[in-house]
């Protein structure tokens, strides 16, 4: 246990040079975004649109976003703002980020189970578990997407038949790519990652058993752009350009709390 969570934590750490930006401009009103490894594309895209649109940039840092949380309260990384998903993120970065003011806007997923193509079909989780076979989630301690599959396989009630069968990894990309690589039979996601996999195909679709999944963002108190990002949140709640974008790629819009 020691050692593969040694390694996810190096690969965390490596994931905080591996920055998105859209335009390349590097000039000091440009905030820095760490966010979750599965708003990756939507936001990139919403990038290009908030540029085309008021001229301002933003780049970001993809990730697991309870790694990602950690390398900001614990390691001091230079993020302006974040845009997670989950409650312990939050409850890492309370002291440390802006509270969201009430009826900002927050994208909605939830999980399924996808399989490679050509993969014997399963309809629930009893039966994933059942099957024997591996499947490839997010590491729980690293990423909420885990967390969220461990507690709807747990409500389940299929957690301990299935735990020896799983494989982990840094973030639900991760998880993704290695079911459309075929270095694992079945895994469980997001549905928006799933959404416009052209190797993977979603078996069945997982409503109950975890906490509503809302991804929203927010500044860092203490960030000299904080404003900045805060800008960027503002435009993500007002443009109709960008609501199309998280919609067409398969989001439901919300509201956070």
């Amino acid at each position: 246990m020691l050692n593969r969570r040694l390694v996810h934590f190096v690969l965390a750490l490596v994931s905080m040079c591996v920055i998105a930006s859209c335009g390349g401009n590097t000039d000091d009103d440009v905030p820095l975004i760490f966010a979750a490894a599965s708003v990756s594309d939507v936001l990139t895209e919403s990038a290009k649109i908030y540029e085309r649109e008021t001229g301002n940039q933003v780049e970001f840092s993809f990730g697991g976003s309870i790694a990602l949380a950690n390398q900001i309260a614990k390691l001091g990384a230079p993020a302006d703002g974040v845009f997670f998903v989950g409650d312990k993120p939050k409850a890492i970065l309370e002291d440390l980020s802006i509270p969201v003011p009430s009826g900002s806007i927050g994208l909605v997923n939830f999980l399924v189970v996808i399989a490679a193509d050509g993969t014997e079909h399963v309809g629930t989780l009893s039966a994933l578990a059942a099957s024997d076979e591996r499947t490839v989630i997010a590491d729980p301690e690293l990423a909420p997407a885990g967390q969220f599959a461990r507690q709807a396989l747990e409500s389940a009630g299929v957690w301990d038949d299935i735990v020896d069968d799983l494989i982990f990894t840094v973030d639900v990309r991760a998880a993704l790519a290695a079911v459309e690589s075929g270095n694992a039979p079945y895994g469980i996601v997001y549905r928006t990652d799933a959404f416009g996999s052209e190797s993977a195909s979603i078996l069945s679709e997982i409503f109950d058993g975890y906490p509503k999944i809302v991804y929203v963002g927010r500044a860092l108190k203490d960030s000299a752009k904080s404003a900045e990002a805060t800008s960027y949140f503002e435009f993500l709640a007002s443009s109709s350009d960008v609501k199309k974008v998280f919609e067409d790629a398969g989001f439901t819009i919300g509201f956070s709390d």
